[in-house]
């Protein structure tokens, strides 16, 4: 019976240390192709930014930026924008306590500050950024990002989420956490395309390694972490596979293959 596969891109797919995909990754995943599968990228990247991983996959669909747009065939077939007025809100909020910000555009982010909280982030994905155009002052934006340590995450998420209870703020780099629509993510996306395509929770796989995948985990029928992921999701999850430097996707989709076809 043919499955549908989702996969998360950083540190699951792509190894950042050498931002390449492992090529036992690619020749499993073309096996699932090839076996009738359904293959779906989802990350927390812009399409744009993904692009050119997602050209190496060649995914049915792709759900980008934590759930917000949906593609096919490089064409959106969903898209849900941050509400910008609450979103500037929330930027004036945070700045006025100190705090970065900033937003993603798709083929680059824009930084409220250059700074090592900033940049570092960014950089480790090699996302370019600028501090010239505000664009989401004047156009919709899919995520957004705050920057604090995450010593503050106990008290200072809270206080976000009271007092913007519409976002949702997911961690993925010590210094950094998307802002997001609540209830939209992942899992959200993954629905949408399974309900496009008739498959049920039990015909999906997925694989991921952050905070931000902790939904999708949850509700495939077979949720999957990488052993280099975060440990909240690592205790989620049905099964670990092996770190993505260690050919961590083709070594599980071997075992998972066979057992599929009996």
């Amino acid at each position: 019976m043919p499955n549908i596969f989702f996969f998360d891109i950083d540190n699951t797919l792509l190894d950042l240390r050498t931002l390449t995909i492992p090529p036992s990754a690619l020749t499993a995943i073309g096996d699932l192709h090839r076996a009738g599968h359904t293959v779906v990228v989802a990350t927390g990247r812009a399409h744009a930014h993904a692009k050119p991983f997602i050209d190496q996959v060649q995914p049915a669909y792709v759900i980008t930026q934590n759930g917000a747009r949906i593609l096919r065939d490089e064409e959106e077939v969903f898209s849900l924008p941050m509400p910008r007025a609450r979103l500037v809100a929330l930027f004036d909020w945070m700045e006025a306590q100190g705090y970065h910000f900033g937003v993603n555009g798709g083929t680059s982010g824009y930084l409220s500050t250059q700074v090592p909280m900033t940049t570092e982030p960014l950089d480790t994905v090699e996302m370019p950024y600028q501090s010239d155009d505000p664009f989401h002052l004047e156009r919709d934006v899919y995520q957004g990002w705050l920057f604090f340590d995450e010593a503050l995450d106990a008290t200072l998420i809270p206080a976000i989420r009271e007092r913007f209870p519409e976002f949702d703020i997911v961690r993925w780099h010590r210094w950094a956490v998307d802002v997001q629509l609540r209830d939209v993510n992942k899992w959200s996306g993954c629905q949408w395309v399974m309900a496009q395509t008739g498959f049920s929770n039990e015909q999906a796989i997925a694989f991921g390694d952050g905070l931000n995948d902790l939904e999708m985990l949850r509700g495939v029928g077979l949720g999957i972490a990488m052993d280099n992921g975060h440990p909240d999701l690592m205790a989620v999850a049905d099964k670990i596979a092996p770190a993505v430097h260690c050919n961590g996707v083709a070594r599980m989709l071997a075992e998972l293959i066979p057992t599929q076809g009996n």
